[in-house]
């Protein structure tokens, strides 16, 4: 959280209409600590439904537009940013009208659908001098950045093994009637990178990078179909290996029944151990090599960073939530932002830009590769 006498930063969203999800989410988040104000959006190429959604969300009629180049005429000098929340086939044309435009980018993951799109931005964006930040929002939670301090500080030792999975059952459940639950048009097209590894690999890997600054070296991976779209991508596997000598294994897929959204992560050092699971998003349980096993939550002793009058937007005992967390994300690239405005350089540690999002994007397509060669495959250096 970051109440600030600073006037608010006024931002536009491409995307995220009151039918999407992700457009709520983001709009509840951005308001949650009065660092943003959401002033303008194409929020649909449907008028009608981008006219209800800026009367829901509080936006005037007369700032919303039918694409996003109409909202860059009229808006370019406005806006401290705008937010990209449209499916990821859609993210490089926007990127680049935004950055062209010179106007500062908060962009959903994943950054782009391919490698190639997402050198081009990067390019783009050094030519322009521009600003991008890229949304990586279970990061946010309070007792996740508890983890990364406490390897910050060494308590674990060094890394040597990461799990992570993030199962999800929507493409195999089906609907009280006995019929496929049926996603959005999108989530059924898989490109050069399957969509669910730009969906759901693309979070992982933003969770690794966050704890462990350590980059992939190669990896080999499997893919499948399980579920009720035959020519769809909905199940990945694939082992990492990482600078540093870490070993990460990866599992996410939408046919796992009986898992709504269930990320986890299990950290192992070589002096003791954590485990963090969404679900449970307010406990971290770390154990040590004498047997020790401690449950922390935001007001346990010793707490290292969850405690932060960030965190505590009510009480311990009531759970700060994925709204929360993105919150909390936000809160920080407005400080980056700020700081952009004041002719300072931007910079968080909690704050993701090109960099870290080409690295997932490179680590996604040589897993895909290994999934077709069967073989490990080099993942891409970003530098």
């Amino acid at each position: 959280m970051t109440l600030s006498n600073d006037k608010k930063l006024q931002v536009a969203f491409v995307g995220g209409g009151r039918d999407s999800a992700v457009g709520r989410a983001h709009r509840s988040a951005l308001g949650l600590d009065q660092n943003f104000e959401l002033v303008a959006g194409c929020f649909s190429r449907d008028r009608t439904k981008c006219l209800e959604t800026a009367a829901e969300y509080g936006v005037d009629a007369s700032r919303t537009y039918d694409d996003l180049q109409g909202l860059l005429d009229a808006e370019r000098d406005k806006v401290d940013a705008v937010v990209i929340l449209t499916p990821q086939d859609q993210h490089y044309r926007h990127l680049e009208l935004c950055l062209e435009a010179g106007v500062p980018v908060i962009c959903e993951k994943a950054l782009t659908a391919t490698v190639r799109e997402a050198r081009k931005v990067k390019a783009l964006l050094e030519a322009e001098n521009g600003f991008l930040a890229v949304i990586s929002n279970y990061t946010g939670y309070p007792m996740f950045r508890e983890l990364k301090a406490r390897i910050d500080k060494g308590e674990l030792g060094s890394i040597q093994q990461i799990q992570i999975e993030m199962p999800q059952e929507g493409f195999l459940r089906l609907t009280d009637e006995g019929q496929p639950m049926v996603p959005q048009d999108w989530r059924l097209v898989d490109g050069e990178i399957p969509t669910i590894s730009l969906d759901l690999g693309s979070h992982m890997h933003m969770l690794v990078a966050f704890l462990t600054g350590e980059k992939p070296r190669s990896v080999i991976g499997s893919s499948d179909t399980f579920g009720n779209f035959k020519d769809i991508t909905d199940t990945v596997s694939c082992m990492v290996r990482y600078s540093g000598g870490l070993h990460v294994n990866y599992w996410y897929s939408k046919t796992a029944l009986g898992c709504r959204n269930g990320l986890k992560i299990r950290v192992f050092g070589q002096n003791g151990s954590a485990e963090w699971f969404q679900a449970e998003p307010e406990t971290l349980v770390c154990s040590n090599r004498h047997g020790g096993r401690m449950i922390y939550d935001r007001a346990s002793y010793g707490v290292l960073a969850a405690n932060g009058i960030e965190y505590s937007r009510f009480k311990v005992g009531h759970p700060a939530g994925f709204i929360e967390a993105l919150a909390n994300y936000y809160s920080d690239v407005a400080k980056c932002l700020r700081a952009r405005r004041n002719n300072e350089q931007p910079s968080s540690p909690y704050v993701f830009g090109i960099d870290e999002a080409m690295e997932g994007l490179f680590l996604l397509d040589a897993a895909e590769r290994s999934a077709q060669s069967e073989r490990w495959e080099t993942v891409s250096d970003v530098r």
